[in-house]
This record gives structure tokens, C-alpha cells and sequence, in this order.
């Protein structure tokens, strides 16, 4: 599948199709099973041209599992809301990402914790789309700030209001998947500004951000591009500089 945004905001990465399926693509990435892992080196390594895939049994990282779609949480020692938090004496450090255990619990309720009926959740660059076999959840873009930016305007350039994009407190694989796969089942998405996750700010680069569309909002996008601020000087006074 071939993208004018791809052009339009010179990407060096490309963007990411989320696809659900029950059947594994042969030759993916993929964690082995019982050992730790994360969810972001596999989608970078897709942004980078190579197909990843992950289901339950080696989705090794518990919170990931969480943010993939495959169900709750799993049993933390003393609960979640202390990892994320401050804690428990004598057996693990709190995250510190949350002020304390009471907010901590509120975060995690708030999250739209879902489980798919699917088995896999596969991570494809966009150009390897075939559309007539293939329907993709999401389009999930990796960017740098001047191209976030682009995108960010674009998303609100045919739609009402001005608050078409969210940026949400999430772990990384929740930014990048969980959170926009509950936006595309509204009625009217936002986009997901993600990545801003500290645990997984050194696996990234120091300049890039992801941004998360739901499928036919990223279609809806594209057909924006024509007579838009990416055809005007401002914008290329930007585009000159990438």
C-alpha cells in the first residue's frame, strides 16, 4: 500500500499497520516464550521494514500483555497500583510514576482494558499491505517533531473542534495499541500521541514520538493531504529542514 503522507512528511520510518488475526505470518519477529520482553524494539523493528508478530504465551512482559489487548492485568506482588507507584518495602521499587497507591488505582481502572478474540496482534509496515486480503486495526506512525506536528494539524484539518489528538499517560505498548484500538471503536477516534512512556524513552530515538490512527481515519487523513497546509510554503519552510 502506498501512502502520500509517506512522501509528503519525508518519513524515515515507516508507518506501522496494526493487523488482529488468527493466523501467525510466516518468518515474523516474535519473543520467545518465558523470557522477559518488550513490546517496542518489536515495533520499531517494523517501522524498519520487518514484520512482527506477538501473542499471549510469548508476550513475556506482564504489563504488555495489558497493552496488547490479551486481557487484564496480571497479579502483581501487593497489586499494580504499587509498581506503578511507590512500591513495597523488601520487594521490588515503585515505578514513580504515580503519587501514590490510591491514584495509581484510579489510573489503572480508567485504562480500557479489553481482551480480543484473536490470537495474534501483528505489527506490518504499511508498504507490505495488500488491501484486498488485508484490513489493518490501526496505522501507527514514528516520527520526528516536525513530522508529529504535521500530523497533529492534519488530524484536525477536516474534522470539528480542536481536539482530534490526544496525549495520554500510558506505557508505551498501551499508547501504541490498547488506547487507539478503544478510540477506533468510537464513533468519532482521536489520534494517540504515544512513546512518552520513561521505561521506554531509551529504546527510542531522542527525537521521535509515535502517533496512532485508527485505519480509516489514517484513509480520511490521506485524502486531506490535497489542498491542505502540506502543499503551502509554511509547511515546506518546515519539510526543508528534515
Amino acid at each position: 500500500m502506498e501512502s502520500r503522507l509517506v512522501k509528503e512528511l519525508k518519513l524515515r520510518y515507516e508507518p506501522v499497520a496494526v493487523l488482529l488475526s488468527n493466523e501467525k505470518p510466516e518468518g515474523a519477529l516474535q519473543s520467545k516464550e518465558g523470557h522477559w520482553s518488550c513490546t517496542i524494539p518489536l515495533f520499531i523493528a517494523a517501522a524498519k521494514g520487518k514484520t512482527a508478530v506477538f501473542e499471549r504465551k510469548t508476550t513475556g512482559c506482564p504489563g504488555g500483555k495489558a497493552g496488547l489487548g490479551f486481557g487484564q492485568f496480571p497479579n502483581y506482588p501487593g497489586g499494580i497500583e504499587y509498581f506503578l507507584t511507590v512500591g513495597k518495602s523488601g520487594q521490588f521499587e515503585g515505578e514513580g510514576y504515580i503519587k501514590n497507591p490510591e491514584l495509581g488505582v484510579e489510573y489503572v481502572e480508567c485504562l480500557p482494558i479489553t481482551d480480543i478474540p484473536y490470537q495474534y496482534v501483528i505489527f506490518k509496515p504499511l508498504s507490505q499491505i495488500d488491501t484486498t486480503k488485508e484490513l489493518p486495526e490501526l496505522i501507527v506512525f514514528y516520527v520526528n517533531t516536525d513530522q508529529l506536528s504535521a500530523l497533529t494539524v492534519l488530524a484536525n484539518y477536516y474534522r470539528p473542534g480542536n481536539e482530534n489528538v490526544m496525549i495520554p499517560f500510558s506505557s508505551g505498548c498501551q499508547s501504541i495499541f490498547l488506547i487507539p484500538y478503544a478510540e477506533a471503536q468510537k464513533e468519532n477516534p482521536r489520534a494517540v500521541v504515544g512513546l512518552t512512556d520513561i521505561t521506554v524513552r531509551p529504546m527510542v530515538e531522542a527525537d521521535m514520538l509515535s502517533f496512532s490512527v485508527p485505519y480509516k481515519m489514517f484513509l480520511d487523513m490521506e485524502e486531506s493531504v490535497e489542498g491542505s497546509f502540506l502543499g503551502k510554503h509554511l509547511w515546506h519552510r518546515v519539510a526543508a529542514r528534515m
